[in-house]
């Protein structure tokens, strides 16, 4: 029998809106969103991320509150998207929810800005669309990191200052105070719907919200956001739409090469070593200077040259293969040649090949001496 996660939505002012989630595990998590402008206070925006936490862990959803009935049905349809993905981690789950119908009078564009190569990137090239940006703390910034957060925010600031955009600001602990505490996987499962969360508490000011892409079409792999995935999101205020799908990283970092502000208040680090912006030494910033190398191109944000030592040193995924393979060959397209960066990605990729082959014997070795146990026994 499945269990019931309850959520209730409660009174708040303007510029918060919050929600007590009872699981069945018998916590309650009170989590909460702020912004510098109105939020939506319906249960509407509560919706995505309790759905994926719902059949993340087999519970189905009441809500004590009217929910958007476009979303309802939007909900239905990412539940079929997410049992296609994990048939047997997740489970198929009821909502319980008076369904309204709300429409907006609102006609801005926003678009989530983080700072990284995938936001500069929307947010310059549909520049044209574009009324508002979207910057959130909470979510890529621990909620407790507050120097990192506010010197982020400062760069946010001053680059959506450049590009002539208000720049929306939003803190919520949706991600520390409840995602984190379910062990929701934040990057496969989770943050698209924690998104979407904020977009849909925007529908006062926003009746589209772009969310950029993190691979384009031709290199698609299941994570949170998804073009199949996002729009599913959508409310009838909100029309939640999956950004820039016709360029891969490596060619949006040459259009941002060619970007002033793009170079000056770029931010791609998430491992943030020693409190740094930028750390310069994780794979994400070096495969980011191997890019703007392709391009020519030197950031402030990321300055210096690729520090050998940490390339050879990288703990790599095969999808860091793949994208420091993709940069090196970039490079060579281009005509620029770093002898030091290939043999320390090849040393990097090698490790790498020689971990897995260790592991596999090491496994294969476990497993022949317990079938020579038993057999002996």
């Amino acid at each position: 029998m499945t269990s019931q996660m309850t959520v209730h939505v409660e009174d708040t002012e303007a510029h918060r809106i919050a929600a007590r989630i009872v699981t069945p595990l018998g916590k309650a998590a009170l989590v909460t969103t702020a912004s510098n402008y109105d939020l939506d206070h319906s249960a509407t925006p509560w919706l995505p991320p309790m759905l994926v936490a719902g059949m993340r862990k087999n519970w189905s959803i009441a809500f004590d509150s009217p929910v958007d009935s476009t979303a309802l049905r939007g909900a239905s349809a990412a539940q079929e998207v997410f049992l296609d993905w994990y048939p047997r981690r997740f489970r198929r789950v009821s909502v319980s929810a008076e369904p309204s119908d709300t429409l907006s009078a609102s006609r801005g564009v926003g678009c989530f800005f983080s700072g990284g190569v995938d936001s500069f990137y929307s947010a310059i090239t549909q520049s044209d669309r574009i009324t508002h940006l979207i910057f959130v703390h909470g979510f890529d910034i621990a909620a407790g990191n507050e120097d990192l957060a506010g010197r982020a925010l400062a760069s946010a600031r001053d680059a959506a200052a450049e590009l002539g955009k208000p720049l929306i600001e939003v803190k919520t602990t949706l991600r520390s105070a409840f995602g984190d505490r379910l062990s929701l996987d934040w990057g496969y499962d989770f943050h698209g719907a924690a998104l979407a969360h904020v977009g849909l508490a925007l529908s006062g000011h926003l009746s589209t919200v772009l969310i950029p892409s993190s691979n384009s079409r031709w290199d698609q792999v299941i994570w949170g956001s998804h073009p199949d995935l996002d729009p599913l999101w959508s409310s009838g205020s909100v029309t939640v739409e999956h950004d820039a799908l016709d360029e891969d990283r490596l060619g949006k970092i040459r259009r941002l090469a060619t970007d002033e502000t793009a170079l000056q208040h770029l931010r791609v680090c998430w491992e943030n070593r020693d409190g740094r912006f930028n750390c310069g030494v994780c794979v994400k910033c070096i495969r980011t200077k191997i890019g703007l190398a392709a391009a020519g191109a030197q950031s402030a944000a990321l300055p210096g040259p690729i520090d050998l030592s940490a390339v050879r040193s990288s703990t790599l995924t095969n999808r860091d293969c793949h994208h420091l393979r993709n940069g090196l060959a970039a490079m060579a397209e281009a005509g620029v040649t770093d002898d030091g960066v290939v043999a320390a990605v090849d040393v990097a990729i090698r490790r790498r090949h020689w971990r897995r082959a260790t592991s596999y014997l090491r496994r294969a070795r476990s497993i022949s001496i317990g079938l020579i146990r038993r057999r002996v026994s």
